[in-house]
């Protein structure tokens, strides 16, 4: 029941904007240095992807009962209409 009456994100605001300006610097720091062919032009984007996708879920799944991906709240809800209905018929 806490994941129902949780409403606020338990990921800071702060430490996703410092995640993502250090992870911009490593990546800027890495195309200074990088020489200029398709192979490292590709994997850049394989790494930038990558990275992006991390942080994606692990957003979407902070917030499990809404977004892109979804967790049903049925198999939580269905223990305690058993538990209801057998107190009424009692």
């Amino acid at each position: 029941m806490l994941l129902f009456e949780q409403l606020g994100s338990s990921i800071p605001v702060p430490f996703l904007v410092v995640l993502v300006f250090w992870l911009c610097i490593i990546f800027a720091s890495f195309g200074l240095f990088a020489p200029r062919n398709a192979t490292v032009i590709a994997t850049f984007f394989v790494c930038a992807l990558s990275v992006s996708g991390a942080i994606f879920l692990i957003l979407e799944l902070d917030r499990s009962f809404e977004g892109l991906l979804q967790v049903s709240g049925a198999p939580l809800a269905l223990p305690w209409l058993n538990w209801a209905n057998k107190e009424k018929w009692k």
